[in-house]
């Protein structure tokens, strides 16, 4: 004889009816073999589910679906907000174990620094701007003003513009501003002059022998070195921001 559940899952023996005997399931009052084979697959059913230690640390199984059930109820309550079986973020804290992508957010920075977002790597074009007046004259030769610049910048090229075609040539000298005045050796052109030549437009982006780099606070002077018929003449030094 075999152990009982649950033990081991039940194992119904073979049963069949006489061999005169035909299942008739309108007859109600007589047990066919197929009413308890359909009641033993039922009861295989059921046991198969439950496993074999079914009651687990309960005396019975009616125990433990008792308990079961008293659990399930006040699980809600055990809620921060008593609310049902949902959940969100909503009054978590602390940070998660795994490493998250939010995290890691920074090494995405061009260079790899902390968060906080600078012009580092932003390539941001401004123009210094010199206007040689003649006063319905001929601009006569000599310096033509002082401008400070408050900000470090890369000289990338310059653009000459007159009122009418003719020859102008103009030095850039630079100065700190403890040196100011103090000219000698201060250009940054190397003879390499922004000018016009019978014309009355000129531009230049090689800017060659050119000291390009400018620090903030430096000051630019402007030197008109040729003049002969303009009567106004626009500079424009377009520079580039850095660090």
């Amino acid at each position: 004889m075999t152990a009982e559940y649950p033990d081991t899952v039940y194992n119904p023996r073979t049963k069949e009816n006489k061999a005169d005997v035909v299942y008739t399931p309108a007859k109600t009052k007589v047990t066919y073999v197929e009413d308890i084979t359909k009641l033993d697959a039922e009861v295989v059913a059921i046991e198969t589910e439950l496993g074999t230690d079914a009651s687990g640390a309960f005396a019975t199984v009616k125990a433990w679906l008792t308990a079961l059930s008293s659990l399930l109820g006040a699980h809600k309550t055990q809620h921060e907000n008593a609310g049902g079986d949902e959940i969100s973020v909503a009054g978590l804290s602390g940070e998660l174990a795994d490493n998250q992508p939010a995290k890691a957010h920074q090494a995405s920075h061009k260079h790899d620094g902390s968060d906080p977002i600078t012009g580092a790597g932003i390539e941001i074009e401004k123009f210094i701007v010199f206007q040689f007046d003649g006063g319905g004259s001929a601009i006569t030769f000599g310096i033509k003003g002082v401008v400070t610049i408050p900000f470090k910048c890369e000289i990338l090229s310059w653009t000459l513009l007159a009122d009418e075609n003719g020859n102008f040539t103009v030095d850039i000298l630079k100065n700190t501003y403890a040196e100011f005045w103090d000219l000698d050796g201060k250009s940054i052109t190397n003879n390499n002059y922004p000018d016009l030549d019978g014309v009355y437009k000129n531009t230049d982006s090689t800017l060659t022998g050119w000291t390009k780099t400018i620090d903030a606070g430096d000051i630019l002077i402007p030197e008109v070195r040729v003049g002969d018929t303009a009567k106004s003449v626009t500079l424009t030094i377009k520079v580039k921001l850095v660090e």
